[in-house]
């Protein structure tokens, strides 16, 4: 009898039952995630890979073909256009966002009147739809009714309307206008509270031993945000390679594929031309620089986890 009993009086039985409904309880709270992964992530990306492979058209039974889609994007005359122009947009897009996120929480980090609506407004572009955003954008640069030739002909800078997103020159600036419109709140808000958990009296302290403000900025503020500014910039990164919507409202690609991003390749390969097969190989051939990034994040999460 004592030994079925602890030293408080349990038994030790009951305590076993304890854990293991315990155990059960972790388990049943998992499954649904699993599910969740399972049917929205896995089961669409097996069967992607597996059309990467086939001559899969809609409407007719697909083969295997080995890597024939691979040849024939490889070959497709404007590829190197299509990666180059996503480089432009998500290099050019992040680095912009990443400057103008940080003006922006510097500014609303300080204390002036009105803050907290200025505040609300600079985050405004965040919460717009891209939708919205973007036929709002196509409106303002169109070159009949557009806002921006408006007031450019108003003022006496230019003696013709100019079309932007119908000149391969003005239509991937224009895009990436837009893109770094929609996308710096997010940094803007991630530095922000990155600042605000930085401690005062180092400033106060730095200041005291004559530091300028580029100095503080330079060995307080960037070393208190390198972490955030590594998984901001990782995020955008993917995020804005990604970037279809808009690129899709504003110029569909053109003029002449100068704003063709994969993206879209693989928009008009699958949805407009009903080949699936190769619209899957498309993302499948960028799935290892996306990969990479994720495991580079995952595991400097990880080590800041662990550290």
């Amino acid at each position: 009898m004592a030994s079925s009993v602890s030293a408080r009086g349990t038994p030790r039985s009951w305590k076993m039952s304890f854990r293991g409904r315990e155990r059960i309880l972790g388990y049943s709270l998992i499954v649904p995630a699993f599910f969740f992964v399972l049917g929205l992530i896995v089961y669409p990306a097996a069967w992607g890979i597996y059309f990467a492979f086939t001559d899969k058209v809609v409407g007719k039974a697909e083969s295997f073909v080995g890597i024939k889609n691979f040849i024939w994007v490889l070959g497709w005359p404007d590829f190197g256009m299509m990666i180059v122009n996503t480089l432009i947009l998500t290099v050019v897009g992040v680095s912009v966002k990443v400057i103008v996120g940080m003006t922006m929480a510097l500014a609303l980090n300080e204390d002036f009147p009105f803050r907290a609506i200025v505040r609300g407004l600079m985050f405004l572009p965040w919460t717009v739809p891209s939708f919205v955003a973007g036929l709002i954008w196509k409106w303002l640069f169109d070159d009949q009714n557009g806002l921006f030739n408006w007031a450019l002909l108003g003022l006496g800078f230019i003696n013709q309307p100019i079309p932007w997103l119908g000149m391969a020159v003005t239509a991937m600036p224009a895009v990436i206008i837009v893109v770094v419109w929609k996308g710096f709140p997010f940094f803007g808000i991630s530095y922000l509270a990155g600042l605000q958990a930085i401690p005062a009296e180092q400033y106060e302290a730095a200041q005291v031993d004559g530091a300028s403000a580029l100095q503080r900025f330079q060995y307080i503020t960037i070393p208190g945000l390198q972490h955030v500014i590594l998984i901001t910039v990782m995020l955008s990164t993917i995020w804005t390679a990604n970037t279809f919507d808009l690129v899709y409202l504003m110029t569909g690609g053109g003029p002449s594929n100068a704003t063709e991003v994969f993206t879209l390749l693989t928009y008009q390969l699958g949805i407009q031309n009903g080949r699936i097969g190769d619209a899957a190989t498309v993302p499948l051939m960028m799935m290892p620089f996306f990969a990479g990034l994720i495991v580079i994040l995952t595991r400097y999460m990880m080590t800041r986890e662990e550290g």
